[in-house]
């Protein structure tokens, strides 16, 4: 049986119970508001993080994983019978994924170490953990298991609605103008994954988009597996959104755990998002 073991990193979401229940190391990236620094998840909680964030008038910055991060939690493992599998943040959203290669290369851990960009943050890349996790459980060999992680990675689909836009203005991803307009207009976007966070979709108003978000279930989701719902400091939203789902999809289900978006993509998404992710259909 091939021995594994999962790490990621704090801008996948995944509920810290979740975590301590699969085995999976989650390494915290850092948040700094002014002069305060804090590692997610560690020192400030999603709750805090958008309590802060809601009383900024310049949006806080987030740092990446550096190399000697991985090489201290990669070393314990090195020479082990120990197949490390390092699900991480996509690389065209942060530098960690290079951070990661580097210090697998630098401890000579190539053979021992399954990396690949997933392309994916926040309930995504915890989905694609999760899901992981079953894989591994059946796995033989590490090239086995390497190709149905890919595999999975490519079939996982998010899909998010944004409730504030003057977060995305702040973040400079919005002209001043076109929050003027989105405002009157009451336009909201439904984002997606596709190697980095873009607009799918505006729609006029909230219910809209929910409409969007769960015609994309019905029509890409392999309800075999599990949904993965999160939310950025909106959990009664975020339920009434998945209690919605369960009662429009005939035949769905969801992971058990509510995923809180943390400073990663909060900072740029703002509270009052919620949305889902899932397994599209092979």
């Amino acid at each position: 049986m091939l021995k594994v073991k999962f790490i990621t990193d704090s801008s996948s979401d995944l509920p810290k119970s979740t975590a301590e229940e699969l085995g999976v190391d989650v390494l915290p990236l850092g948040i700094s508001f002014g002069n305060e620094s804090y590692l997610d998840g560690v020192d400030i909680t999603a709750e805090a993080f958008y309590a802060k964030l809601r009383n900024c008038t310049e949006l806080p910055k987030t740092s990446q994983l550096n190399r000697f991060a991985f090489e201290e939690a990669l070393t314990p493992y090195r020479g082990t019978d120990v197949t490390l599998v390092l699900l991480l943040i996509g690389a065209e959203m942060s530098s960690t994924y290079s951070a990661a290669q580097e210090a697998v290369r630098s401890l000579g851990m190539e053979e021992q170490v399954i990396l690949f960009d997933t392309g994916l943050v926040t309930f995504a890349l915890a989905a694609l953990v999760t899901e992981g996790m079953r894989i591994a459980e059946s796995a033989k060999s590490k090239a086995e298991l390497e190709e149905n992680l890919t595999r999975m990675r490519d079939r996982i689909r998010l899909y998010a609605y944004i409730d504030d836009l003057k977060y995305l203005r702040y973040g400079g991803r919005l002209s001043a103008a076109s929050l003027r307009i989105a405002k009157v207009l009451r336009i909201h976007p439904v984002v997606t994954l596709d190697k980095k966070v873009e607009v799918i979709s505006k729609q006029i108003g909230k219910a809209k988009c929910v409409h969007f978000i769960i015609d994309k279930i019905k029509e890409e989701a392999d309800l075999s597996h599990p949904l993965y719902f999160g939310n950025s400091d909106c959990r009664e939203e975020a339920d009434a959104f998945e209690k919605r789902v369960l009662a429009d999809v005939p035949g769905c289900h969801a992971d058990p755990k509510m995923h809180d978006i943390g400073p990663t993509v909060g900072t740029h998404a703002g509270p009052g998002c919620f949305g889902v992710a899932f397994i599209a259909k092979q």
